[in-house]
Formats: structure tokens, sequence, C-alpha cells
């Protein structure tokens, strides 16, 4: 029987809106902390401090946000973590109203922040398979990752203007309103699958929890080639920092903050053009994701590399734009391919692990280029990091588990 179209499900629309609302604020208050920490220390690896309270809290309760995702009705946590980034952001800006704000209390709240998203990242990618059929899962997916990529654009695009119109505490302002408006509208979602509350689900404890989740990724055919992959292309993003970016700009193409904002947009425009064609595509995708993620990576080398080279600011604008669409198609491969082949009751955890094993080697990477741009070219860098992409497609491409893959019913699920 034909499924009903996506936006036709009042659940999807509550998903969609709740990540319209928190994102499009969140960006803006990103951009205006990683501005202020840049203009007042002029370094590229203090600039990236804003980068390792990203990451940092992310990979130290990733196992733990796994097992309550997996334990606990997956719209409850959303809506209490949304109330607790409201309550540390709405701090930030009481005291933001009594005088400049220091950078280590920026870092401070930044690391809570991402603390909070550990838990309400799996959360949410965990929630798509219960509330969108099996067959428009792509669709879920690649509208999900456009909506965050079109907030992405629109926030780094203006958000460097902004900085220079409205101060850091009326950024922190709108923050706070559209964790409260989440907070608010995520409840409205009445999942197929979710763990309820009081119902007698196994709820093992938390150590043997994670140490499934661990157990179950081991043996996963096709997630654990997945999640390692990822964790080695991480290495390499690790020049995509916004901190680095803004160096490359500055010191490479001579250019300003704004040249820098709009080369985040120009990328963040560029995968929801993917994403758009991630829907149109649906079927294709299904048939060869695992060929999608391996020819992806192949890609980024090569577009890193022509990127390292760019010899002025519209150039670099021009290949920031191009790096989106089969990024965008990438990303909505490997996303529908987790939710199809692992356990419902499994895929809090993996997502968990999956983010955990990013943010470790996303942080050491940024952290060890970040240092080297205050000593080395900079666009030598980007050169390396252009020919480790490149060492990151020959392993999946070893994978016979990733290219077999298909997003069919009869995918593995062990």
């Amino acid at each position: 029987m034909k499924q009903p179209p996506l936006w036709s499900n009042p659940n999807f629309r509550f998903l969609w809106l709740a990540l319209v609302v928190s994102g499009l604020g969140d960006v803006l208050f990103t951009v205006g902390v990683i501005v202020t920490v840049f203009e007042q220390t002029g370094s590229a690896l203090q600039t990236a401090g804003v980068m390792v309270a990203t990451t940092l809290p992310a990979f130290l309760f990733s196992p733990t946000a796994g097992a309550i995702v997996d334990r606990y009705p997956r719209q409850q946590v959303m809506v209490l973590i949304d109330l607790f980034r409201a309550g540390l952001v709405g701090l930030l800006w009481l005291l933001s109203r009594a005088g400049p704000l220091d950078i280590w209390l920026l870092y401070v709240v930044v690391a809570g922040l991402a603390a909070a998203n550990a838990f309400y990242l799996p959360a949410r990618q965990a929630l798509i398979p219960a509330i969108a059929p099996r067959d428009q899962l792509v669709q879920a997916n690649s509208i999900v990752l456009g909506t965050n990529q079109g907030t992405m654009a629109v926030g780094f695009t203006f958000g460097g203007f902004l900085i220079l119109w409205l101060s850091l505490d009326n950024l922190i302002a709108i923050d706070l309103l559209t964790f409260i408006a989440s907070a608010a509208i995520v409840p409205f979602i009445r999942p197929s699958f979710d763990p309820p509350s009081g119902s007698p689900v196994r709820r093992p404890p938390f150590r043997q929890s994670v140490r499934e989740g661990l157990d179950y990724l081991r043996r996963h055919p096709v997630a654990r080639p997945l999640v390692v992959m990822e964790a080695l292309e991480h290495i390499p993003h690790g020049v995509w920092t916004a901190a680095l970016m803004l160096v490359f700009v500055e010191r490479a193409l001579q250019g300003s903050p704004d040249d820098w904002g709009a080369q985040n947009g120009a990328y963040w425009f560029g995968t929801f053009v993917g994403a758009v064609i991630a829907t149109a595509a649906r079927h294709w995708i299904g048939r060869r994701p695992g060929w999608i993620i391996i020819a992806n990576a192949g890609l980024l080398g090569l577009f890193t590399l022509i990127y390292a080279a760019s010899p002025n600011n519209l150039f670099a604008l021009i290949m920031a734009f191009v790096f989106g669409p089969p990024m965008a198609i990438r990303d909505v491969a490997q996303d529908t391919l987790l939710q199809a082949s692992v356990a419902p009751d499994m895929l809090g955890r993996i997502y968990a692990l999956r983010h955990m094993a990013w943010n470790l080697t996303f942080m050491s990477s940024a952290l060890v280029l970040s240092f080297l741009a205050d000593f080395l070219p900079v666009r030598l860098i980007y050169a390396a990091a252009g020919v480790l992409y490149l060492a990151s497609a020959l392993f999946a491409l070893s994978r016979p588990a990733l290219r077999r893959s298909t997003l069919t019913p009869q995918q593995a699920k062990p």
C-alpha cells in the first residue's frame, strides 16, 4: 500500500519545526562566539579552543548518552535537554548584561551546550525511523539534513554581518528563545517506536548497556566499517573548523571575516542543494549507499587539494559551494544506512558511539592542525588534508560490506 506523503505526517512536521527553531539561534550564537574569540586573541589555537569546548564534552558523555537515549522516551530526552540548554544560555545572558564576558566563560557555556548535544543529537536521529516509514527514510533524512544545512547557511552568511550590528548578548538572547520554543514543540511528537516511560522494556545497568552497544557495533557487518571510515575522515575534517578556515581566509587569501562567513554560507547552501538532490534521487541512493559513501571520500580529497590552491576569495567561495552537494548526499546515505541496518533498540547507542569516534579524531586533529597553522603555511596543511581524504577512500573501498550495502529490507541486522 502506498504511503501518504511525508509532509502529511504531523510527527515529522513537529520534528522539522523544532529543528528550524533551535538550529538557527544556535548557529548565530556559535558564529558570534568564534568571531569574538578570534578578534580578542588573534590566535588560531585559542580560537580552536571553541572547537575543543564543542567536541571534548561530546566525546566524554557519548557512551552514557547512548544508553539513556535507548533507555527512555527519546522525545522526553530532547525536551529535557532543550530546557537545560535554555537555562545555561539564560545564565550567560544575565552575566552578559553585567559587563564584558571573559573568554573562559564562553568556553564553559559552549562546552555545556556540547554536552547537551551529546544526548540531543542521537535522540533526534534515532527518533526518525520511529516517525517515518522505512521507504521514506531517505527522504526524511534528506529533509532533516537540508533544513539543518539551510540554517547553517543562513547563520554563517548573516552571522558575520550580525555580529557587527548586534552585540553578543543579543545573539545569546535569540538562542535562549529558540531553545524554549523547541522544548514546547517536541512534546507533540508521537513516535511509533520509543521506549515508553514505565514500560516493561529491559533496562540493564548503564555500564552493561554501554558494553552491549560496543559489542553490537564490533559485530555489525555494516555499522563497524562505516563508523571506522567516518572516524578516519574526521582527521582531515580538522581543516574545516571555522577557526582554521578563518585563518586560511585571512592569511592565505587576505580576506576578512565577511569573506569567511560567505564561504561557510556557500558550503552550507551547497549541502542544502545536495539534500534537495538526495530527496529526488532517493531510490538511487537506496540501491548503492556504500558506493556513494566511497566516491564522496575520493571527491573530498580532490576538492580539498583544489581548495588549497585557491588564488582568491571568489575561487574559494565557488569551491566551498562545490563541496556541499556530494557531502550532503553522502550524509543522507550514511544516516539512512545506519537506521535501516541497526536494530531500533540499539540505534541510540550506535549513534552515540559514532559521535564519540568523530569527536575524538576531530578534536585531536583540529588541535594539531591549528597549532601547526601558527608555524606552517596554511595552504600546506589543507593539501595534506586532501591526501588523508584519499587514504580514507581507499580504506572504504577495501571493505566488502560497504561496497555491497543496500537499504532494502534484507540488510543485515545482527
